[in-house]
């Protein structure tokens, strides 16, 4: 009785001791790690953030979890499921990866390239099986996922830094490119010093440990850069709505009187003379009233497509409200603002309107004010702009109108050399 209590005790002693080997715990760490981003990138691709590279990345996570079952199973099971089958998914895991990264900075898939590397990798590792080369293994393995996850890291370096800066374009980078380094050193010390890497990953040495240990973290790390990806684009969407307009894409009138307060900052600081434009089209609620309101939007859309078509790229336009735009001209003075409306004035004047009830014309109403004073507060720039916008109204519309600086009656008048019609919209 006591005989066979030691000898069960020493069994469970040995196994205890085989399931605590640090490369089989790293590696069941892993593979928990990755069944909860599994899950997470399902919620998220439920949700509806960037759907398809989250439906990737998830598929990516279930296929890592499957390898690695059959990598902590090798001792018993044959050399393809161990090895081949187990690598074959884990490669498949990282291409999953790396297309969802593509998909999510809108490039074009690389999936004949992916396909090769695949084919390639695969075909060494059954002919380093077949010979019985466990260098030849671990480094063909090794370098085939080293080289898809450090293309992954390109991507997000080369292609996100517009949209997102290039400090946290390369930011997200570093986990791919970390775990993409570490597998392809692994790989050519594997074909230096075979003895330190051994048959396996799982094989307990200190480079194997030190791997699975990089993995564990890079992964974990990596999966924190995905979701900082989608979060930041949908803070940018979000912060993007919050300052233009529905409509017309054009910035709103918070958004505008933001960059207003800071061109006179600027004009405080260093006397950098800025102008503003008030542009109004004329006659719209005739346009609604004759076409309906679906035309006056399209009218609305293709005003503020040719105001930014016009304007300089360093230009500011906003739809201030209703049939209102706004364009502040930084670093312009009288000549250049009086110069640039004229220029809009004429290429509204020139547009044909296209909408479900027939071609629209119109003709557009400027008012113009140029900031000179920097004493000169915000609001009182945007009062002498609605008192020129007005004039020009009121003076038969179709022409812009300069206000005098400091509020002064006086007044530059510029206008179109035809007589300004009443109004030029055809009878449908």
């Amino acid at each position: 009785m006591h005989g066979h209590f030691r000898l069960d005790f020493a069994l469970l002693a040995s196994l205890a001791a085989a399931a605590l080997k640090p490369t089989l715990v790293i590696l069941v760490l892993i593979l928990l790690q990755q069944g909860l981003v599994a899950l997470l990138w399902g919620v998220m691709a439920r949700l509806r953030l960037s759907r398809g590279p989250a439906l990737h990345w998830a598929a990516a996570s279930a296929l890592v979890t499957a390898g690695l079952v059959l990598v902590g199973q090798r001792d018993s099971l044959p050399a393809w499921a161990g090895f081949w089958l187990a690598n074959a998914l884990i490669l498949l895991a990282f291409m999953a990866i790396r297309r969802g990264v593509e998909m999510f900075a809108h490039r074009p898939l690389a999936d004949p390239e992916q396909a090769v590397t695949w084919a390639v990798t695969m075909s060494a590792l059954a002919l380093s099986l077949q010979g019985g080369m466990s260098w030849a293994v671990v480094t063909v393995t090794s370098v085939g996922l080293g080289f898809v996850m450090l293309r992954a890291a390109w991507t997000v370096l080369r292609h996100l830094a517009t949209e997102f800066g290039p400090r946290v374009a390369a930011g997200c980078a570093v986990p791919f490119a970390v775990i993409g380094g570490v597998f392809v050193l692994r790989g050519l010390v594997a074909m230096v010093l075979p003895q330190a890497i051994g048959h396996s990953v799982h094989a307990d040495n200190a480079v194997n440990v030190g791997t699975t240990m990089v993995f564990l973290v890079g992964g974990l790390l990596l999966q924190f850069g995905l979701l900082a990806l989608v979060f930041a684009r949908v803070l940018l969407m979000l912060r993007h709505q919050s300052e233009h307009d529905d409509l017309t894409g054009l910035l709103n009138r918070r958004a505008i009187q933001q960059r207003l307060r800071e061109e006179a900052e600027r004009l405080q600081r260093y006397g950098q003379t800025y102008s503003v434009l008030s542009i109004d089209v004329d006659h719209f609620k005739k346009i609604n009233d004759r076409y309906g309101h679906p035309a006056g939007d399209i009218v609305l859309q293709a005003v503020g497509r040719v105001l930014r078509q016009v304007g300089r790229s360093v230009d500011h336009v906003a739809r201030a409200g209703g049939e209102e735009f706004w364009m502040l001209v930084p670093s312009t003075g009288v000549d250049g603002a009086v110069q640039a409306a004229d220029r809009l004035r004429r290429a509204v004047g020139e547009m044909v309107v296209k909408t479900p009830r027939g071609d629209v014309t119109l003709t557009v109403s400027i008012g113009v004010a140029v900031a000179t004073e920097p004493g000169e507060a915000t609001e009182a720039l945007m009062q002498r702009l609605d008192a020129a916008l007005y004039r020009a109204k009121q003076g038969g519309r179709n022409r812009v109108e300069l206000a005098a600086a400091g509020g002064s009656a006086a007044a530059t008048t510029t206008a179109d050399a035809r007589p300004a019609e009443a109004e030029r919209v055809p009878a449908p």
